[in-house]
């Protein structure tokens, strides 16, 4: 041991240390997330902390490649400095401190996401609404206390790091030869921990994580710094700029065979005309047409109805609601975001990796919900309960059809409760009166409404009474009262029986880990409400976000040009639905799930109905490759539209 030049003994010992420190957040995250484990055995979490060592080594390697590389060379002149120690020492602490900092952010982003801390994190920042994040932030008890652990382990590796420089000995018994040995050895071993592996092709990637079928244990294996920096890398890398998965031509003509297109237009290759002229209940009515409300909520996954299995009755309005509507089971989002819901139920466009569609610059124009109707006389408006810029939101939607946005700016200061604006019932009691103007001016309206109490940080208001313990469960109660109080309101108004209701999630929540993409995230509600004038029925097809304005034109008995993805859930059917989790996909029917990750070449094919873990990729081959194509050609079709300028329709009259 005498022979170890010092220089190897302290970068050991601070490996060890901080391998310490990840395995306790590691721990933290496994505790608060036993209920996502699932059946499991000893020997399959110990893999992943196994697993965890190896990726914390390539993250302690990154950070202190350079500090090791000065403190070989000055060790090389034999002299012991209390300065360079503390220098060293400190430099160390502020840096591992950051990694702790994102170790701590990482354990609520994973409840919320059930996904390691990425750069889809940082997406605010760029553009303008990281104010608003921060505070949001910090008005949650839950993000404030993950400081606490930060500053701890900050402290902790400081005063351990700063032990081990001080009982440091051996500086001056510099050996030539054993040194010269030593540094390159250590040097190789940094190296190749920061690769991760010894296979030349490749180094260490998120995929090799999982090493088995719980969800939940591939992922506690990654260390969030990591994931954080491939994923800033994957989002640099110009292939991951543009998707690219086949040709143009072969996407359009497979989107179009998907869509039942026979006779598209030559330069609009997903317009088609839809005529209701002809139907006896036919848009020539005297009162003008339906009023339309949609109402986005915000994380109303269908795993926290009763209808999708749920037991606490968090939601018995809305439970009641779609036994008396026309609803949809089996309803899928377009992404894991608020902005992704706004979006695709505006445009009825798929969102596609980690391109904010909102943020896009040029704003672009669509043929969609807002803008159809408003072309076809409708008055529109957007109600939101916080900040309307935030997302962009306002720049999108006052570019795509809505005339007035209602937003905190509009809301007496003393009903603001939090960063996310007034609580969802004030918002619907605030809209009333401006329905009512809107209802007096002799045409139809539509209206959408994007709720946000069932959102952190949470605010229940004392006049609301839940029955369950726990905030989870007793905010998305109040968020369903709202829903009641909406409608009870509604009731009361003369434009109340000429108003078509439609209530769907932005996104739903990670309430079930069976596979790495949680299915609760995107399943939703999908619920048509018009009492005496639509009949009640429970659907079980296969049905996306992007159906909502097909759906409500065929509602409506309106003719109009569906240059959209989504179809009408009442005329026409889908074979699969398909969804975005920033850095993978889904695809689904009624039996098999496809998930992708393209950036690591990571496909299965699960029976997801029974929630198993094997992966029939191998024994459906071609049933794979067919969803594959479905949803990477709608993908790529998308982007085309919008590269060139083809998402508004424009007539050739």
């Amino acid at each position: 041991m005498k022979r170890i030049p010092v220089f190897v003994k302290i970068t050991f010992k601070l490996y060890l240390l901080l391998v310490a420190i990840y395995t306790a957040f590691r721990v933290a995250l496994l505790l608060l997330n036993l209920d996502r484990v699932g059946s499991t055995t000893i020997w399959e979490v110990v893999q992943a902390f196994i697993m965890g060592v190896r990726f914390d080594i390539v993250t302690i390697g990154f950070v202190i490649a350079i500090p090791t590389i000065i403190l070989t060379i000055f060790s090389f002149f034999g002299k012991k400095s209390r300065l360079f120690e503390l220098i060293y020492t400190w430099v160390l602490t502020v840096c591992f401190t950051i990694t702790f900092g994102i170790c701590a952010a990482d354990i609520p982003y994973f409840d919320q996401f059930f996904d390691r801390f990425n750069i889809t994190a940082f997406e605010w920042m760029a553009t303008g609404d990281s104010v608003f994040v921060f505070k949001m932030i910090f008005e949650e008890p839950t993000y404030i206390l993950m400081m606490l652990p930060v500053l701890a382990s900050g402290f902790v590796f400081w005063f351990f790091a700063n032990r081990i420089m001080k009982r440091s000995t051996g500086w001056e018994s510099v050996y030539y030869v054993q040194y010269s040995i030593y540094t390159v050895l250590l040097w190789g071993l940094v190296f190749i921990g920061m690769r991760g592996r010894l296979n030349e092709k490749s180094p260490i990637m998120v995929g090799t994580a999982y090493f088995g079928n719980n969800a939940m244990l591939n992922q506690l294996g990654l260390n969030p710094n990591f994931t954080l920096a491939r994923s800033w890398l994957d989002s640099k890398d110009p292939d991951n700029q543009k998707v690219r998965f086949m040709s143009d031509e072969a996407a359009i003509a497979l989107v179009q065979k998907n869509l039942g297109i026979e006779n598209p237009d030559e330069e609009f290759p997903i317009a088609r005309a839809v005529d209701f002229s002809t139907s006896p209940n036919g848009s020539g009515r005297n009162d003008g047409g339906y009023n339309v409300i949609v109402v986005i909520m915000e994380g109303m996954s269908y795993n926290k109805t009763a209808h999708g299995g749920n037991t606490h009755n968090l939601t018995p309005f809305l439970d009641a609601l779609m036994d008396k509507s026309l609803s949809f089971n089996n309803c899928y989002t377009s992404g894991t975001h608020t902005y992704c819901g706004i979006y695709t139920t505006f445009t009825s466009y798929p969102v596609i990796f980690r391109n904010h569609a909102l943020k896009r610059i040029p704003v672009l124009q669509y043929d969609g919900i807002a803008a159809t109707l408003q072309r076809q006389g409708y008055q529109t408006a957007y109600f939101t309960t916080h900040d309307k810029e935030f997302d962009n939101v306002a720049g999108f939607l006052s570019q795509n059809g809505v005339e007035k946005i209602i937003s905190q700016a509009d809301y007496p200061v003393s009903e603001v409760q939090t960063t996310l604006g007034v609580p969802d019932d004030y918002m619907f009691r605030f809209s009333m009166p401006i329905f009512d103007e809107m209802a007096g001016n002799n045409r139809p309206f539509f209206a959408a409404m994007m709720t946000a109490s069932d959102h952190g940080p949470y605010y229940i208001p004392d006049y609301f009474e839940p029955r369950n313990t726990e905030q989870k469960y007793q905010i998305t109660e109040y968020a369903d009262w709202s829903l009641q109080r909406f409608i009870e309101m509604a009731h009361e108004k003369p434009w109340f029986d000429n108003t078509l209701f439609v209530f769907v999630a932005d996104h739903g929540a990670a309430l079930d880990t069976d596979y790495s993409i949680p299915l609760s995230y995107f399943h939703t509600p999908l619920v048509f409400y018009m009492p005496d004038k639509l009949q009640p029925q429970v659907n079980e097809a296969i049905a996306s976000q992007m159906d909502v304005f097909p759906t409500v034109m065929g509602i409506l008995n309106k003719s109009y040009i569906n240059n959209t993805f989504g179809i009408d859930l009442q005329k026409d059917s889908r074979k699969y639905t398909y969804f975005m989790g920033d850095d993978k996909y889904g695809v689904l029917n009624h039996e098999w799930l496809l998930i992708n990750k393209p950036s690591e070449d990571q496909i299965g094919l699960y029976k997801y109905q029974e929630k198993e873990k094997k992966n029939y990729i191998s024994d459906y081959p071609e049933l794979a490759k067919e969803m594959q194509k479905y949803a990477e050609s709608a993908w790529q079709v998308s982007e085309y539209q919008q590269d060139k300028k083809k998402s508004k329709f424009l007539s050739h009259e």
